[in-house]
């Protein structure tokens, strides 16, 4: 619009310099000047005239023209503030659009967490179902070895009872028969030969549980320390030479089978470590034996050396005193000594006078020299006496040190003696799966020999 404003005005202002510049050649002309009168002044005005013509239609355009422009600014400006809120609605549309899509995210990841905790917490309580179980079936498996055993115990105490109470019978019997002699040896090969079946019988029950902990499904026992997989076999071909082994030495021992039967089984106190935690405790106990044997010692000590402290108080007393009068004696002798010097020199003395003098003094000098004599003789007595007394006053401090150090190890020796004592008790009961009536087998020695191991020499020793 507003190009077609300029061209206008261009074309007109361009007409009229046009028709200015006609004009003006119109006007100097010869020809014109005749026929118009009008000479060229005139043509000057007459050009003016015109301009003013032209500017007065210049000045109505370009008025036109700014209209024309202050429209188009307005148009302008309204199709910017358009553009504005366009651009504003699309860019809230866009926010609002986004803030939904995040709302949605969040929400899918809430979900999402929401899944994975449920699953987390079925997971665990699973795990925990599982190792609940797993606890039930090693306490049923316990117990069902346990019961075993029992019955293996009370079997084999039944055998035995039933064949002594046959060996009274007979034995009643074999008293007014003939030939009770031989009678009676009749009678003890039966029983023994009972016993011996009897030992057999429940040593074979014994060895069918230790077949079973020897399975997969007590290996979280064997784990756990309830049995010592290790013991199986140890030192031996196979676990039946072990058991067979174990048994005769118990029986050489005057023992019951079943202890050889189960050391075979479920240890000896070597492998189980009864041996180790009792070798301990003697040896605490050792500990305070010989403490309390040196605090009696150094306690005597202490009483010898104060006795003797306390005899040489008095020698030093008198030595003392001796050494003082001794030290008194040489300050007179010696201002004597010193005041004769003095009159000896006295140039008015006769020669009698002075010879009397030289010999008082020559007799102070003697009963001086005498007399520190026996101040340095005594002095050196005393010395040694203090010396004496000083050593003995400072070992009797460390006796006493001593007997404080010697009696903390003994409260230490026995502290560590209970807390060994509990760790004893709970081994012990910790080797067997569960007896019955607990009858010492697990701590009972069957190394004959003391060579640290159970094995076919004790049988020999």
């Amino acid at each position: 619009m507003k190009n077609k404003q300029y061209k206008r005005l261009i074309d007109k202002s361009l007409k009229l310099a046009i028709a200015t510049i006609f004009s003006f050649s119109l006007v100097n002309s010869t020809l014109v000047a005749k026929f118009t009168d009008i000479n060229e002044f005139g043509s000057v005005a007459f050009a003016k005239s015109k301009d003013e013509k032209g500017a007065k239609g210049s000045s109505k355009a370009d008025s036109k023209a700014s209209k024309e422009e202050s429209k188009a600014a307005k148009e302008a400006s309204k199709a910017a503030e358009k553009a504005a809120k366009e651009a504003s609605k699309a860019a809230e549309k866009a926010a609002k659009e986004a803030s939904k899509a995040a709302e949605k995210a969040a929400k899918e990841a809430s979900k999402a967490a929401e899944k994975a905790g449920k699953e987390a917490s079925k997971a665990a309580e699973k795990a925990s179902k599982d190792a609940e179980k797993a606890v039930k079936d090693q306490i049923k498996f316990t117990r069902k070895v346990d019961n075993k055993i029992g019955k293996a115990f009370e079997k084999y105490a039944k055998d035995i009872s039933k064949a002594q109470e046959r060996y009274r019978k007979e034995a009643e019997k074999v008293v007014n028969a003939k030939n009770p002699d031989k009678k009676i040896q009749q009678v003890d090969y039966k029983l023994s030969n009972k016993l011996a079946k009897a030992d057999q019988k429940f040593i074979e029950d014994i060895n069918k549980v230790s077949k079973q902990l020897q399975k997969q499904e007590s290996l979280s026992l064997v784990n756990s320390g309830w049995v010592n997989n290790n013991v199986y076999s140890k030192d031996f071909v196979n676990h039946g030479v072990r058991v067979k082994t174990y048994v005769a030495i118990a029986k050489a021992q005057g023992l019951p089978a079943y202890v050889g039967a189960l050391q075979a089984n479920f240890g000896n106190p070597y492998e189980t470590g009864i041996a180790d935690l009792k070798n301990q405790i003697t040896d605490l106990n050792n500990l305070i034996t010989q403490n309390n044997q040196l605090i009696e010692n150094l306690n005597n000590q202490i009483t010898l050396n104060s006795q003797t402290v306390n005899a040489n108080l008095p020698t030093i007393a008198s030595l003392e005193t001796e050494v003082s009068t001794f030290n008194t004696q040489l300050t007179d002798l010696n201002n004597q000594l010193a005041d004769l010097n003095n009159q000896v020199q006295n140039p008015e003395l006769t020669e009698d006078e002075v010879a009397n003098l030289q010999s008082q003094i020559d007799t102070l000098n003697t009963t001086a020299a005498e007399t520190e004599a026996q101040f340095t003789a005594t002095q050196n007595q005393l010395d040694a006496v203090q010396n004496e007394v000083a050593t003995l006053e400072s070992d009797i401090t460390n006796s006493i040190n001593q007997i404080g150090n010697l009696e903390s190890d003994i409260d230490n020796a026995t502290t560590d003696i209970s807390n060994t004592e509990s760790e004893l008790a709970s081994t012990i009961e910790n080797v067997k799966p569960g007896v019955g009536v607990d009858t010492g087998w697990e701590a009972v020695n069957l190394d004959v020999n003391n060579d640290g191991t159970v094995n076919e020499a004790d049988l020999d020793a």
